[in-house]
């Protein structure tokens, strides 16, 4: 080949490669990369390149027996029938159209086809030249694309942290949990610098993060639209995207948590006061170690521990141990180790005072709590000083002996008191009726006889006068006795008397301080006098019944 001169015009091609257009416009329609096709202005094919035979996977002679509407979907053959009308009536508008099209697989696709209208001389449409790209892929990426963007999006709002992205300092995008956490709607967050939504004392701290790329979480307080202020911990990352720097910035709320651990130290704070302010008792935390169980470590000690035991002699938990009374020391042990299992301890010890003479009485309650990080045990506990109470508890019980001892003295005087007033009861009971008996035996005789005799008005005057006197004598004690039993003798009305009581044979005979059986034989004698021996009728409910009335059981009349 020449080389062509360095000046002068450019020498022409030997052959013009356009003089023969039919052959160069055929080259170009059989080898196009892009599918190709001449139709009818109904859509049937009378050309079709070698790309459209490949891409619907049909022959060249089956496709020219068909037209566009067999390969499209119905309805994107109508779309591209009114295009077509439009095009050949001269409108202006598209000239492309994304349809579906089937191949002879019957698998679809999708492609981008382009119109383009060829006109005879004298200006009438006479065929379309119809160019279809197969854009498959690219809509399936765009559709992943989508759905990548939709599934971030989602993922972006679920989470209960705000995000935002930004460039430079610049708010670019953000979720919608930030709407909610800021109460500002999407719209007015973007655009806003970061340090916008941040308390003004902590701003210069997170704009300095966010310029040189800190990467770690931070504390800082934020501000809602409203002026609420709250807490939130932030962290931001460097990324790129689509070659341009970016940073995502999250922010999650921690106001609660703040504000539950500074209530926290608050209480942290005044219970320790409260335990180094204890007084006659002492608050304690030990730390259980497996390796040495009867020498737990001491976490804390309240200092009025000092009032209960001289701390120059107390070095360690042993050496409290053996300041413990023996017997005391040897029982806490044994429900130390029952603790590990059972989680509790209340026992009572004594424990040497603080002048070595004395003991003092403790009671420890602890409570054994498990840790959730390395399983060991912590032993809560409070011991508290109880001597008084033990004290005063043991002398009350010295009294309640004493008092017990009098009791049971008094309780035998009574006795022997109760046994003198029966006897005494008795003795007098006896005289009454020694008393009636005799001036009914010996007076009222004689009364009656003075009466029956010769006497002057003055003598009968004198003896009515005795002998009302002598009624108003001898009446109370007639009362106590009935009439139905005046000839019983003493011993018999004393052993009635005591049976009305209730008392037993054994009763009336140490009563009377006679045997059992004289007093059987004196029961015996009174159920014959009163008509019940051969009746098993009860004699104490025979004699009390006769006593209330003037009539004798049983015997229908009056005696």
């Amino acid at each position: 080949m020449k080389k062509p001169s360095r000046h002068g015009p450019p020498e022409p091609f030997p052959d013009d490669p356009f003089e023969d257009k039919d052959a160069l416009i055929r080259a170009l329609f059989n080898q196009a990369g892009a599918a190709m096709a001449v139709t009818q202005l109904d859509g049937r094919f009378l050309k079709v390149n070698s790309a459209l035979c490949t891409m619907l996977g049909c022959p060249e002679e089956m496709l020219l027996d068909q037209g566009l509407e067999n390969i499209m979907a119905p309805d994107h053959w109508r779309r591209l029938s009114e295009l077509s009308r439009d095009l050949v009536a001269g409108k202006p508008g598209p000239t492309q159209l994304i349809i579906k099209c089937r191949q002879q697989t019957g698998k679809a696709l999708r492609g981008l086809l382009n119109l383009a209208v060829v006109a005879d001389k004298a200006g009438a449409a006479r065929y379309f030249i119809v160019q279809i790209q197969d854009i498959s892929s690219l809509i399936h990426t765009e559709s992943e694309l989508e759905e990548s963007r939709q599934r971030y999006r989602a993922l972006s709002d679920a989470t209960f942290e705000a995000v935002f992205i930004s460039s430079k300092g610049v708010c670019i995008d953000t979720n919608r949990t930030a709407t909610v956490m800021f109460d500002t709607p999407r719209e007015e967050l973007i655009g806003i610098f970061g340090t916008d939504v941040i308390a003004p004392e902590y701003r210069l701290r997170v704009r300095e993060n966010m310029l040189s790329g800190y990467e770690k979480p931070y504390h800082a307080v934020a501000v809602k639209k409203d002026g609420t202020r709250f807490h939130v911990m932030i962290q931001g990352k460097m990324i790129h995207i689509r070659g341009r720097e970016v940073r995502v910035t999250v922010l999650r709320d921690i106001d609660a948590q703040v504000k539950a651990e500074a209530a926290l130290r608050e209480n942290e704070r005044h219970l320790r006061s409260f335990m180094e302010s204890a007084s006659n008792f002492v608050l304690f935390r030990l730390r259980h170690r497996p390796e040495t169980p009867y020498r737990p470590w001491r976490i804390f000690v309240s200092p009025s521990i000092a009032e209960i035991v001289d701390l120059s002699q107390v070095t360690d938990f042993q050496s409290w141990l053996e300041m413990l009374r023996p017997d005391d020391r040897e029982r806490l042990l044994a429900a130390g180790v029952k603790m590990l299992d059972t989680h509790r301890l209340d026992e009572t010890v004594r424990i040497r005072d603080l002048s070595g003479s004395g003991w003092r009485w403790l009671h420890i309650i602890s409570v054994a709590v498990p840790d959730e990080t390395d399983n060991h045990l912590f032993f809560n506990g409070i011991v508290l000083d109880i001597t008084k109470e033990m004290k005063a508890t043991a002398a009350l019980k010295n009294r309640e002996k004493e008092l017990k001892e009098r009791t049971e003295s008094l309780s035998e005087v009574n006795t022997a008191l109760e046994v003198l007033l029966q006897k005494r009861e008795a003795d007098r009971t006896e005289v009454e009726e020694k008393m009636l008996n005799n001036a009914k035996s010996l007076i009222l005789p004689y009364l009656e006889k003075l009466k029956a005799s010769r006497m002057d008005d003055h003598q009968r005057v004198y003896l009515n006068l005795v002998e009302s006197n002598l009624n108003e004598i001898i009446s109370p004690l007639s009362r106590r006795m009935s009439r139905h039993y005046l000839n019983f003798t003493p011993a018999e009305i004393q052993v009635a008397n005591l049976v009305k009581q209730g008392k037993t044979t054994k009763d009336v005979a140490r009563i009377l301080g006679l045997s059992t059986r004289t007093i059987e034989a004196v029961r015996y004698t009174i159920r014959r006098k009163l008509g019940i021996k051969k009746k098993r009728s009860n004699l104490r409910s025979y004699l009390l019944a006769i006593d209330g009335s003037d009539t004798i059981p049983g015997s229908g009349g009056t005696r």
